[in-house]
């Protein structure tokens, strides 16, 4: 395995590859992670590496912190309401599960930065709390979280309406240890980083904080591949590519998308806000940031994507 010396001769073409929760979790929905998953999404890094891609890996956290949330509650643990605690967490048990695979795979040297992110105190979603995290909750669980001062909204599944807990998520301003990885990339150390969004924090007068949020993982991401001057982003979900009228009888598949196009197609409602918005919002960012590629798919079609014949590609123009 390399060290942390730059390597002679190393290409200096960067990738931040985010990776969805259909490359690490278990498929039954529960929050346990998939080790088979794991290991095939090792196999997409290691491609990217032999494509002499140096590489930062972020994650999703969202169904971890939500079961150490319903414990620590069942539990009166004082950490109860710290999701920034929960958030560095989770960093470090799904971090070491990828790195280690990632390691197996490419022979290179990977390592876990614990990551904060800044956010504002002034984010209008610490008023209006949206982001759902954790598993689905009967009538009885969700009455329960209310009672204790806990946001809880409705969904329809499958005709049925079922409860999720709803957290704040601002919006990434920065990526406090974007140096730190970008030289620990540079170097030809692979990183995983911005764990579930990274752990949020605020400025207070000088002092760092955490606050009791959760940060959109792609939206994070697209702040951390701009700040360590990355080439690419691909963002790997559980659908091929992007669709037009998504669940709709009309729906259908977009295989390119310019920054014009896909603003036009945001303010046009598109994509939602809980599902592909912030993926696509997500690239537009970086894209527009970087003049960069972003891509978008499926871990199953990443290689046929980078030859364009998959999955969804932004560009500038």
């Amino acid at each position: 395995m390399h060290g942390c010396r730059v390597e002679k001769g190393l290409s200096m073409r960067k990738a931040v590859v985010a990776l969805g929760g259909n490359a690490i979790q278990d498929p039954s929905g529960k929050a346990g992670i998939d080790f088979q998953r794991v290991v095939r999404t090792a196999g997409v890094i290691k491609n990217l590496v032999e494509q002499d891609y140096l590489v930062a890996v972020t994650h999703g956290n969202g169904p971890q912190v939500g079961e150490i949330f319903h414990l620590f509650l069942k539990e009166m643990h004082p950490l109860t309401s710290n999701l920034d605690v929960m958030g560095a967490m989770t960093q470090g048990e799904i971090g070491y599960v990828l790195c280690q695979a990632i390691e197996n795979a490419t022979g290179k040297n990977c390592v876990v930065v614990n990551t904060r992110v800044l956010v504002s105190v002034d984010d209008q979603s610490f008023v209006k709390p949206t982001k759902p995290i954790g598993r689905y909750l009967s009538k009885t669980e969700a009455e329960k979280l209310r009672k204790l001062g806990y946001s809880v909204k409705s969904f329809s599944v499958n005709g049925s309406t079922a409860f999720r807990q709803v957290v704040p998520s601002p919006r990434p301003l920065s990526v406090l240890e974007k140096d730190v990885i970008r030289n620990l990339v540079e170097s030809g150390t692979i990183v995983v980083a911005c764990g579930g969004g990274g752990v949020p924090v605020v400025n207070q007068d000088g002092r760092i904080v955490g606050v009791n949020a959760v940060v959109d993982k792609d939206r994070a991401s697209a702040k951390l591949a701009s700040a360590i001057l990355a080439d690419l982003l691909i963002i790997l979900t559980d659908i091929e590519s992007v669709m037009i009228d998504y669940g709709k009888p009309s729906q259908r598949p977009v295989s390119k998308l310019t920054i014009e196009e896909a603003e036009r197609l945001m303010r046009r409602q598109y994509f939602p806000e809980g599902s592909m918005g912030p993926k696509v919002e997500a690239c537009v960012e970086f894209v527009k940031e970087r003049n960069g590629k972003a891509i978008i798919t499926s871990p199953e079609k990443i290689d046929d994507a980078m030859s364009g014949s998959a999955g969804t590609t932004l560009v500038r123009a």
